[in-house]
């Protein structure tokens, strides 16, 4: 999973490549050197980073602060040496938060806080807002015994879009959808999100636009299969998609 600087210099990125941590990590890419630098701090799991827009700060999803995450790394090396499979499913692990990290200090600064995932965040082209997915509702809200099973299942069901201001504050819920809402990106002019909303049961998944308020939600594919990673051309008439559909 990567993406460019708006400036197309430069490339953010995860992989799993650091000693001692078979979970991915944040690495920086400068496309013209092809010199390379870790972002994260190296411990925990990361994911879904992204470049602001003045090209001065990036952000990650981490649970780096998760006090079992170096046990976390051991037990999933262990198990890898082990010889064992098992069907890949992505870690909605409740400790991912959302970090930003300036550039420049190297200093780190956490901008979400709740129990539950919080990733996939994106900066509004004008770098004020940042909108993400989360599943803390499952967390923070009387379920029932339904929607409890439905999440015990599959944590990935409660995850919705939200928005928030670029330093955290005033989050902001967009969407109340049972089923996994998720991977936001602002359009250019920053008026409009596209998202990936999956059926409540998990088998297809179709491509969303809404306002950034949350209002004139709509369903642009109807395909009945898995349509993933949207993302809005600059000019903002078309929006790219990769589906399983063929």
């Amino acid at each position: 999973e990567s993406y460019f600087s708006a400036d197309g210099k430069k490339m953010i990125f995860q992989s799993e490549r650091e000693p001692g941590n078979p979970f991915f990590q944040i690495y920086l890419m400068d496309l013209e050197t092809g010199d390379t630098e870790r972002i994260s701090p190296g411990k925990g799991k990361t994911t879904c980073a992204w470049i602001h827009p003045d090209g001065k700060r990036v952000m990650f999803a981490s649970t780096q602060d998760d006090p079992d995450a170096e046990k976390e790394q051991k037990d999933e090396i262990d198990l890898r040496a082990s010889g064992k499979e098992r069907r890949y499913s992505w870690d909605y692990d409740e400790f991912y938060e959302i970090f930003e990290q300036d550039l420049a200090t190297k200093e780190y600064r956490q901008l979400t806080n709740a129990r539950g995932y919080d990733a996939e965040g994106s900066w509004s082209p004008d770098g004020s807002l940042i909108a993400f997915a989360s599943n803390r509702s499952a967390y923070e809200e009387q379920l029932t015994d339904e929607q409890k099973k439905a999440f015990e299942l599959d944590p990935a069901w409660a995850n919705e879009i939200y928005v928030m201001n670029a330093d955290g504050t005033n989050v902001k819920r967009l969407t109340t959808h049972a089923g996994y809402d998720g991977g936001p990106f602002f359009s250019a002019d920053g008026k409009k999100i596209c998202w990936r909303r999956f059926s409540e049961n998990g088998a297809t998944a179709e491509i969303m636009t809404m306002n950034i308020d949350g209002s004139d939600q709509k369903q642009l594919t109807h395909l009945q299969a898995m349509s993933w990673a949207p993302y809005f051309h600059p000019s903002g008439k078309y929006l790219i998609f990769t589906t399983n559909r063929h």
